[in-house]
């Protein structure tokens, strides 16, 4: 009827991520110029393999960290969080919505063949299950509508907003295969 869509169908395909040889300072200006709200950006090795995420908190750290101690020479692989979970583009947006139920981030990184395609943040999730919902709550009213006109057929109107909401094949069985639409 309605199936649930694939992370793939609502994930950021053009993710900005940071190699994990840039100098900390630097990454933190990027971070602070691209004005991420979702809370930070994947980090990734020379060969595009993800390998952390450099978070907001971690950019706070440097920041309280570096006014007490020399921190130059520093590189995002030296501050940058390690990541465990991700997800794969091809899980469907119940399962990722659970996932994000169990951790911090707000976003999630998508990997398909140890290679970063995308991401995912908590809000894509909250709108693409909404809309899901909505369209899975309207496929149920208009079943649940045909299945009471073919039940109770009580007058012309009624029979012609069954012809108006059903396809060919579903005019045929209600029909025993006799008449259908042309």
């Amino acid at each position: 009827m309605n199936p649930v869509p694939l992370v793939r169908q609502v994930m950021q395909e053009s993710v900005d991520s940071i190699s994990a040889d840039l100098d900390a300072f630097e990454a933190l200006d990027a971070l602070v110029d691209k004005k991420l709200g979702f809370g930070g950006s994947p980090v990734v090795d020379a060969n595009g393999a993800l390998v952390g995420f450099l978070t907001m908190k971690d950019c706070l750290r440097l920041q309280v960290i570096s006014h007490q101690h020399n921190m130059t020479g520093r590189t995002v692989r030296d501050m940058m969080s390690s990541i465990k979970i991700t997800l794969s583009p091809d899980s469907d947006i119940l399962s990722a919505a659970t996932v994000f139920l169990d951790c911090d981030f707000l976003l999630l990184p998508v990997i398909e063949r140890s290679k970063l395609v995308g991401c995912v943040t908590r809000r894509d999730l909250v709108v693409a299950i909404q809309k899901w919902y909505n369209a899975r709550g309207h496929d149920f009213k208009h079943v649940k509508d045909r299945q009471e006109l073919v039940d109770h057929p009580t007058s012309i109107a009624r029979l012609q907003a069954l012809v108006g909401i059903s396809s060919n094949a579903q005019l045929a069985s209600v029909l025993g295969g006799r008449h259908t639409r042309e």
